[in-house]
């Protein structure tokens, strides 16, 4: 199946439409990335909202005497702190400059109409989500000496996770729509946010590539 923005790449390229017309034609046709939420990103505030309330929540208490049951904080060693920190620029910085770069060189702006499938985009589907995700995670591990890390961080955690998935089910639905059966394929060779098997399998097609 042909994706719906096939044409557009065309007549982008042959000067036939210039890219805020491809823009306005993408809107018509109801291909922007979150052209059925209530508004931009409606999953992922949700969930980054949820996170941050419930990473908090021991502060909150404190500053507004709320009568919270007392949960039990989770002491981070020195050691944990340092290397999450490290964690936080050699792998998230890189991700979400892969998705700036992917923003930057569109011609149209965070509305792609052609499909990365390169740098971070051959190892992952979201790589920018997967940052957000990675965020989440190591932020509460950094500062557990001044905000306590309990339970209700985990589940913040998860708050975001669940997020972040149907966000990701959101976008794919348009993605699927603008580029069809390419992006189908894409689908199938690169996971949505597991970078481990992402990895995996884009060292098994670099080896096929030599081999041909």
């Amino acid at each position: 199946m042909a994706g719906e923005v096939d044409d557009l790449v065309r007549k982008l390229e042959e000067g036939e439409l210039s890219s805020q017309e491809v823009l306005e034609e993408m809107k018509r046709r109801r291909l922007f990335h979150h052209q059925n939420e209530l508004f931009p990103g409606f999953f992922s505030v949700l969930g980054m909202t949820a996170w941050g309330v419930l990473w908090f929540l021991p502060v909150l208490t404190e500053i507004f005497g709320l009568d919270i049951v007392n949960v039990p904080s989770i002491e981070m060693p020195v050691e944990v702190g340092y290397l999450a920190s490290i964690l936080l620029v050699v792998l998230v910085l890189p991700l979400f400059y892969a998705a700036y770069l992917r923003s930057k060189n569109s011609v149209t702006g965070d509305e792609d109409i052609i499909l990365v499938k390169d740098g971070a985009y051959g190892i992952v589907r979201h790589p920018s989500f997967l940052a957000g995700f990675m965020i989440v995670i190591i932020l509460p591990i950094i500062f557990a000496s001044k905000i306590p890390f309990t339970l209700f961080t985990v589940l913040g955690v998860i708050a975001v996770f669940v997020a972040l998935y149907l966000q990701s089910l959101s976008e794919e639905k348009v993605n699927i729509r603008k580029w069809g059966d390419e992006y189908r394929r894409y689908m199938e060779e690169v996971p949505r946010f597991n970078f481990i098997l992402g990895l995996w399998r884009r060292a098994r097609r670099d080896e096929e590539k030599l081999e041909e």
